[in-house]
């Protein structure tokens, strides 16, 4: 007998429906192309059977991590991370908590990773590991329009800096250099907060401000009255790494490992240029072996 066409067509849906369960009941390991199988095998057992990377963070600090406008985390790190998690087959499950408290946690175990444009210091070192991921230059955001304004000659210039940012010594020390060299010391105009500095020189105070290149593009973007201006201070790079607990080896190995693989499939460097700062990146060399502090 025959089959009707009906039939026929409740047999297909049928077994497409079957065949659909069945995939979403594998693990997600098994179901994500982009696992790097190397990497996952390196988890630590507990981290794989759990399929969960618990990561501290802030939201507090574009465009590294912030809370997106239509919800939830997002930034370079946050992106980044989900990016690496896929690769160890696991799910991202973020934090948003002061940022004083992210190495904490991590060494407490309430976390697996921490992450927020956290620099590698001699001092957290002693602490944590540190996974280097991104290297980050100070560059100089001025009104849009001025020219002229070279960062690598701020003498004689002025610069708007917010009171008790790590700016403000990095200034200091720029204009002593200026002095020492027979050229007219740097002048500053100080500011309680971020906002007001920025506004300030949106309103034409100030020559620029020195930031991290990242942000300034981030800033930039968002303030038609600001623009960043090309290149960054040379010798001032500071390299920011994934925070790992010390006691934990196999995860830092595991994260390792699923970055070299972004790095070799140019997911990592899509990822950072899809914000403006491809020259962040690091090599494999730099990943594995990051220069001593």
């Amino acid at each position: 007998m025959t089959a009707s066409p009906r039939r026929t067509f409740g047999t297909r849906l049928a077994a497409t429906l079957l065949g659909l369960c069945a995939l979403l009941a594998q693990p997600l390991a098994a179901r994500a192309a982009t696992v790097a199988e190397e990497a996952r095998a390196a988890l630590p057992e507990a981290t794989r059977a759990a399929g969960v990377l618990k990561v501290a963070t802030s939201l507090q600090w574009p465009p590294f991590a912030y809370q997106a406008e239509g919800g939830g985390a997002d930034g370079i790190d946050i992106r980044l991370v989900k990016l690496l998690a896929e690769k160890l087959g696991l799910r991202a499950e973020f934090e948003d908590i002061k940022f004083p408290a992210i190495i904490p946690g991590v060494v407490n175990g309430r976390y697996d990773i921490g992450v927020n444009q956290i620099g590698r210091t001699a001092e957290r070192l002693k602490v944590v590991n540190l996974l280097p991921y991104f290297n980050s230059g100070y560059g100089l955001l001025t009104r849009q329009g001025v020219t002229g304004v070279d960062i690598d000659n701020l003498c004689g210039r002025t610069l708007v800096l917010t009171q008790g940012s790590a700016q403000v010594g990095l200034a200091e020390k720029l204009s002593a250099d200026c002095v020492q060299a027979g050229q007219p010391k740097i002048a500053f105009l100080f500011f309680p907060d971020s906002a007001a500095t920025y506004l300030a020189l949106s309103n034409g105070r100030g020559d620029g401000f020195l930031t991290a290149r990242a942000v300034g593009i981030y800033i930039a973007k968002g303030n038609p009255k600001l623009q960043m201006t090309g290149g960054t201070l040379p010798d001032m790079v500071t390299t920011s790494g994934i925070v790992v607990a010390k006691n934990n080896a196999a995860l830092e190995t595991a994260l390792r490992l699923a970055l070299e693989s972004a790095v070799a499939d140019g997911s990592y460097a899509a990822l950072l240029a899809g914000f403006g700062v491809p020259d962040g990146a690091l090599t494999v060399e730099q990943i594995r072996n990051p220069a001593p502090l």
